[in-house]
């Protein structure tokens, strides 16, 4: 089969009325003003409504001739890869089995005793970019487009949902713009490593999943009743079984309306804090070189200053490949992540019920035989400042609920009340901290290990493989909001949105223009 760009559907305003009148809706939306931010990143004043000039915008979006697989490429199933933070080496390695065209080839190429500055997973990642490109494994969209995406999944906790969103390209801001929002805290590690690859590649692979905040998401009703009234375009399962659906759209009433709603609303970084980072280091390295290209004479300081003003022409690496999701949409979850201990004295673990009554009311759970099923109904009760505690070498599993939320206050100094409220930020402070020892310095590297699945995770714990484990309720999306918009961020494994977009659906290009 010839290899060809994707057909794309009409881009009438099929749906009648109805989807002319959501467009419409959109253009309509107020503006709102989410606060400023001080050179030290404090917030100098709290949201309100603001009538402002329409040409005053927040976030920007546009559309983007996308790179995608082609037909002849193979099964899309077979080509595509998780993000590269939650591939370990054994599901790399079937991956890598599984198609010479999987974009884990790329996103996470496997390293050689032999790799050097010449010739390493990243020079080799470009070379294999551009072979697709040369063999038509990769086409390119002949139009700009969003891509609406529908996901349908089971989540951890065992229900269906479906989940809405679209790709696109936006605007990347620092922080201290106040536009775009991040909600935990990064690594330097990955981002090196990003940073290498795409500064090798010049392509974007994996999106940033963003949230938006738009009461009633009047972008994805009106993507219902228009685009997404016909068939998807493209359908891929993965192993989780997570089936994705997506609509290429090119309707240039949809999307003007989508660009001026989404300029009424922050964003937020859901996951992808590194990948986002990144795009900030490529952004401004691209903003010197080309400053520096225009020099020519002329004083440096003013070039670098010009080069910065936005021009007819918008250069590529001034937007960053995203994913965008209502807060609202009712398909949109966080579900947590587990903390399991080992590497402890046993003596510790043994007094924990004893010792966490200081800080906590300590209770030995009655009724079901499986310390999960207690577990789980205990923290469905105790919505906030709850823990579930169970170790195969005590003789019950427990529930543990936050005597007074003061105790905090000397703790954690230097934050504000709704840091000091997230379950993460006391399980680190009064248990793994206070209790058991354990500082933030040597959680990741020898004491604890995070399971975002729970049966996965009393399995290992029955087995004895770790000491005791300590299990949560997820953060909630009020708190993701209130605290990444008052300018905090949170700890490390603070959240867990899932279903992550697989890697491979799209490539942004970074070289030229959008």
């Amino acid at each position: 089969m010839p290899s060809q760009a994707i057909t794309l559907p009409p881009s009438t305003n099929e749906g009648g009325s109805r989807y002319a009148s959501t467009v419409r809706t959109l253009s309509r939306l107020p503006l709102l003003s989410f606060g400023a931010y001080g050179s030290n990143g404090s917030l100098v004043h709290r949201s309100s409504i603001s009538h402002r000039p329409r040409e005053l915008f927040l976030a920007d979006i546009l559309p983007f001739r996308a790179w995608r697989y082609a037909p002849a490429a193979g099964a899309l199933r077979d080509l595509i890869a998780p993000p590269y933070d939650v591939v370990d080496a054994a599901l790399q390695s079937r991956l890598y089995a599984r198609s010479p065209n999987n974009v884990i080839r790329v996103d996470l190429g496997l390293t050689t005793p032999s790799d050097n500055d010449c010739d390493n997973r990243y020079t080799r990642a470009a070379a294999l970019l551009d072979n697709w490109k040369r063999a038509g494994v990769l086409v390119r969209d002949s139009k700009p487009t969003l891509t609406f995406v529908q996901e349908s999944y089971v989540g951890p906790d065992g229900h269906p949902r479906m989940r809405h969103g679209f790709l696109a390209a936006v605007r990347l801001h620092h922080f201290d713009e106040g536009v775009v929002f991040p909600h935990e805290l990064t690594f330097a590690g990955p981002k090196e490593d990003r940073w290498r690859l795409m500064l090798t590649t010049h392509m974007g692979l994996s999106p940033v999943f963003l949230l938006y905040d738009l009461p009633g998401d009047q972008i994805t009703a009106a993507w219902k009743s228009g685009p997404g009234r016909s068939d998807p375009v493209l359908v891929v399962t993965d192993e989780q079984g997570t089936t994705t659906r997506l609509w290429p759209v090119d309707d240039v009433e949809l999307i003007r309306a989508a660009k001026q709603a989404l300029s009424s609303s922050p964003l937020i970084i859901a996951d992808g804090h590194h990948r986002y980072e990144t795009a900030l280091r490529y952004r401004d390295h691209q903003r010197e070189i080309a400053a520096d290209k225009r020099a020519s004479g002329e004083d440096r300081g003013k070039a670098r200053a010009q080069a910065a003003i936005a021009s007819a022409t918008v250069p590529a690496s001034e937007y960053v490949l995203a994913y965008l999701s209502n807060m609202a949409d009712p398909g949109l979850a966080v579900y947590a992540t587990h903390r399991l201990v080992s590497g402890l004295d046993p003596q510790l673990v043994l007094a924990l019920p004893h010792t966490l009554t200081e800080d906590f009311v300590v209770e030995e759970l009655a009724g079901p035989a499986d310390p999960q099923t207690a577990i789980a109904r205990y923290l469905e009760r105790n919505p906030r400042g709850a823990f579930g505690l169970w170790s195969a070498h005590l003789p019950a599993a427990y529930g543990l609920r936050l005597r007074d939320p003061a105790i905090l206050d000397a703790r954690v100094p230097g934050s504000s009340p709704a840091y000091r409220r997230l379950d993460v930020v006391i399980l680190q402070s009064l248990v793994l901290d206070k209790a058991l020892g354990i500082s933030d310095k040597t959680v990741t590297e020898h004491h604890v290990t995070y399971f975002k699945d729970p049966a996965e995770a009393f399995e290992r714990l029955a087995t004895g493989e770790y000491q005791a484990g300590f299990f949560l309720n997820p953060t909630g999306l009020d708190q993701v909001r209130e605290l990444a918009l008052g300018g905090e961020r949170m700890p490390h494994k603070a959240t867990f949105f899932y279903p992550k977009l697989p890697t491979g659906l799209v490539f942004y290009d970074l070289d030229g223009e959008v």
